[in-house]
């Protein structure tokens, strides 16, 4: 149920039903929801824009792999006893498409690496955010269970001072 998604299941806390109907509620839960959602919000948007890197840095080694393909056969060419200048003039002139696609797609990576740290770094503190928020609830949650243990002893100790005084 929803006490327990937020942890305050009576059985996990180690106390029984009628406890809880005694403990005041975390007057920042909806703070906390809206830190967390926020959160979730932030690795999302994370996980995008790691997932578009990849694509570039995938469209990188294609490009790397055809352009030592073209040097290769330029190189090839180069070697036979007649050399076909048409052939390896085209080859040079497609490695300079590759070279400048090459250049482009290292400027976007570079761009990207800055974006990839802006959102790891509002990642980190959205999570900052929901641990600080979570580390008060559970201090809310120790205070509100002292309080109520204080409670039941001063009852307990109350009866039985009602009932010393009735013998």
């Amino acid at each position: 149920d929803a006490d327990s998604a937020r942890g305050l299941d009576p059985a996990a806390a180690g106390t029984d039903h009628t406890e809880c109907h005694f403990m005041k509620a975390f007057r920042l839960e909806k703070v906390l929801d809206v830190r967390r959602h926020s959160r979730t919000t932030c690795r999302n948007e994370l996980a995008a824009v790691l997932a578009e890197e990849k694509l570039l840095k995938d469209q990188e080694a294609e490009l790397q792999q055809q352009r030592a393909q073209q040097v290769a056969e330029i190189s090839e060419i180069g070697n036979r006893p007649t050399m076909d200048v048409e052939a390896a003039g085209r080859r040079r002139y497609f490695t300079g498409v590759l070279d400048m696609q090459l250049m482009v797609l290292g400027q976007q990576l570079l761009q990207m690496a800055g974006v990839v740290q802006t959102h790891r770094q509002a990642l980190i503190e959205a999570d900052r955010d929901v641990k600080a928020l979570e580390r008060l609830r559970e201090e809310h949650v120790a205070a509100e269970r002292y309080s109520e243990e204080r409670r039941t002893e001063h009852e307990l100790s109350e009866q039985w001072q009602s009932a010393s005084w009735k013998r």
